[in-house]
C-alpha cells in the first residue's frame, strides 16, 4: 500500500515567509493601512482570498477582492523571480528519503499556482511531487480542508492515508479537518503559530526521519 505525504510550501519547503511578510507590509503601506503584527501573523498559511476579505472588511478598502488578489500576485511573482531563495534546512534530504522509500508526495499551498511552480523550479524540487494544488484550485482555502481533500481525490484514496507537513496554525487546522495526520514544523520565521493540533511537532528537519512518518502511520499521534 502506498503512503502519502502532502507538503505545504511557504515556510516548509522554502524559507519564504520573511519575503511574504515584507512584501505584504509594503502592500499594506501602499493601501494606507496599518496591520498589527499580531493580526498579520494570523494570516500565515491562510488562503489569500480569506486574508483580503478580512482586511477589506476591517479597513473598508475600496478595491474589489479580485483587484487585491491580482496586485498581491503580481508583486510577489515579480519579486520572487529576481530574489535568491533557499530551501528549509534538510528538507531536500527528507524529500529524497521519502521518495526513495516509496512515499507519494504532493504540494498543497495557499500561494497562487504560478508562484508555487516558480519556487519549485528554482529549488529543483518539482520532480518530487505528483500533484500541486493551490488555493486557486478549490472553493475554500486554508484553514478549510478543501485543498487537502483535493489532493486525496486526485489520488483516489481516503484522507486518513495522508500525513501533512505544515508550519502554520491555519494549515494544521485544515489538515486535521480533512481527517489527515499532521506534522507541525515550528519555524522561527512563521511568527507565533499554535501547532498543538498536530500529531507531531518538530523544530528541525534534520531530526525528522522516515521512522517518524512510519510511527504516525502505525500509531497516530505521539510526542517527540
Amino acid at each position: 500500500m502506498h503512503k502519502y505525504v502532502i507538503f505545504d510550501m511557504d515556510g516548509v519547503l522554502v524559507d519564504s515567509e520573511p519575503i511574504h511578510m515584507e512584501l505584504e507590509r509594503t502592500l499594506f503601506k501602499q493601501l494606507n493601512i496599518v496591520v498589527p503584527v499580531t493580526l498579520h501573523e494570523t494570516f500565515v498559511g491562510m488562503a489569500p482570498r480569506k486574508v483580503w476579505e478580512t482586511l477589506k472588511q476591517e479597513y473598508n478598502l475600496p478595491h474589489t477582492i479580485e483587484e487585491l488578489l491580482k496586485i498581491e500576485k503580481d508583486v510577489k511573482f515579480s519579486e520572487l523571480q529576481t530574489r535568491q531563495i533557499h530551501c528549509i534546512p534538510a528538507v531536500d534530504a527528507l524529500l529524497a528519503a521519502l521518495k526513495s522509500d516509496g512515499y507519494k508526495l504532493s504540494v498543497a499551498s495557499s500561494s497562487p499556482r504560478n508562484i508555487i511552480c516558480l519556487v519549485l523550479e528554482k529549488l529543483n524540487f518539482r520532480h518530487y511531487f505528483d500533484h500541486i494544488v493551490s488555493s486557486e484550485d478549490v472553493t475554500d482555502g486554508k484553514p478549510a480542508p478543501d485543498i487537502f481533500l483535493e489532493v486525496a481525490q486526485r489520488y483516489g484514496v481516503p484522507a486518513e492515508q495522508f500525513i501533512v507537513v505544515e508550519d502554520s496554525h491555519n494549515g494544521v487546522r485544515g489538515a486535521k479537518a480533512a481527517g489527515m495526520k499532521c506534522i507541525g514544523y515550528k519555524s522561527e520565521h512563521s511568527g507565533n503559530q499554535d501547532l498543538t493540533l498536530a500529531d507531531l511537532i518538530t523544530e528541525s528537519f534534520h531530526t525528522l526521519g522516515i521512522e517518524d512518518f512510519e510511527k504516525i502511520h502505525r500509531n497516530g499521534s505521539f510526542t517527540s
